[in-house]
């Protein structure tokens, strides 16, 4: 096992572990198990919790600082454990570790010299801020967002999604899909290889694309990027890719208010914001969200067209900034599908036309065939 993997894995062990404590409080105060089993739980979560999130720095080539935190991390905790009334050694040990999984992100892949530098320039709320404040205001946003019952429920759900799920096999497309927009945009995140995904360990979302709209230099607004209509992308029309049937739409999400901050709307009663499934084929179902509230132009039950607008691309829900989140499942339950990769026909990439092809992060990609958009030109 090499040392990216095991960054990823224990990474992944702390975030896991994070989360159980909080389905663990859940269930403790609504079946009320037996308090001895719950407490021999609850340590078991919290040292797996400090082990893998204080361990994070010295997998990877982090400062000396880092490291020297986190050694302080784990002995403040096994002298909190040992000693009932330092209690409080626990919480500060708890509180490092969730800063070593805020600053991860930092220092993952600099083991790695040849991960590319990314290339998409942070939005300028967020540039002002600098790195320490914009990593601190997502943190706390991130953890905010468990105090919304609406949005833990939601977590809850996504979690048992996950365990019950394992990667497609022999997945064989059946439909063929057209891009959801008609002119040029660019994917910020997504593609059918983990080193391009955002949500690769999230099973229903691993081909998963963000649309931006970006200029020549990839920046995705004009003026100062406070306003959501500074967003090239906002309020764009979306369209569905293929016909299909429309058998779920969530609006009624309000637009985050502070795009660009980098931070998420944790009083949001939906993390997907305002969204849509559409039925293609059997075990081929797109999923589209973060649209403007009250901009949909189809309701449940309604047979689309290839074509047929849809709603207005905004900022509803988790979304950093305006864009389309985009992918198809395997199941019309969004917590119970699992994701599957698409070749999208008659488009360009790059500029270079294709009949059908994947699409991959940084790729800016537009429909070839604008005549098949008739509901689009006669709106």
């Amino acid at each position: 096992m090499n040392r990216k993997t095991l960054f990823l894995i224990l990474k992944k062990i702390s975030e896991v572990s994070l989360v159980l404590q909080i389905v663990l409080m859940v269930v403790e105060r609504t079946i009320y198990p037996p308090q001895d089993l719950v407490n021999i739980i609850r340590i078991l979560l919290i040292t797996g919790f400090i082990l893998a999130a204080l361990a994070l720095p010295w997998v990877k080539n982090t400062s000396s600082l880092l490291k020297i935190l986190s050694l302080m991390g784990i002995i403040l905790y096994f002298i909190g454990l040992l000693f009932s009334d330092f209690y409080i050694l626990i919480a500060i040990a708890i509180l490092i570790g969730v800063l070593m999984i805020l600053l991860s992100d930092s220092f993952e892949g600099t083991k790695d010299g040849n991960n590319k530098k990314e290339p998409f320039p942070l939005p300028e709320p967020a540039e002002r801020s600098g790195n320490a404040k914009t990593l601190i205001k997502y943190f706390t946003s991130t953890m905010l967002t468990l105090l919304n019952p609406f949005q833990l429920v939601q977590m809850i759900y996504q979690i048992i999604g996950m365990i019950r799920l394992s990667k497609v096999e022999d997945f064989q497309q059946k439909g063929k899909y057209t891009l959801p927009f008609t002119d040029e945009w660019l994917i910020l995140n997504g593609g059918i290889e983990r080193k391009d995904s955002h949500s690769w360990d999230v099973i229903n979302q691993r081909y998963a694309y963000d649309f931006v709209v970006a200029d020549s230099k990839n920046k995705r607004h004009v003026n100062n990027g406070d306003n959501l209509k500074d967003y090239h992308c906002y309020g764009k029309s979306i369209l569905s890719p293929a016909d299909g049937k429309v058998i779920k739409i969530k609006d009624g999400i309000r637009d985050y208010p502070k795009p660009g901050t980098m931070t998420l709307d944790f009083l949001a009663k939906d993390f997907r914001g305002n969204f849509v499934m559409i039925e293609h084929e059997d075990k081929e179902y797109c999923f589209m969200a973060h649209f403007i509230p009250g901009s949909f132009e189809v309701k449940e039950g309604d047979l689309v067209k290839r074509g047929q607008i849809i709603g207005k691309c905004g900022n509803s829900g988790h979304s950093t900034e305006p864009h389309l989140h985009f992918h198809f499942q395997d199941h019309p339950n969004f917590y119970f599908g699992r994701g599957i990769p698409i070749k999208f026909s008659n488009l360009k990439i790059n500029g270079e036309d294709k009949i059908d092809a994947y699409v991959k992060k940084e790729d800016r990609v537009a429909p070839v065939n604008h005549d098949m958009f008739i509901y689009h030109t006669r709106m």
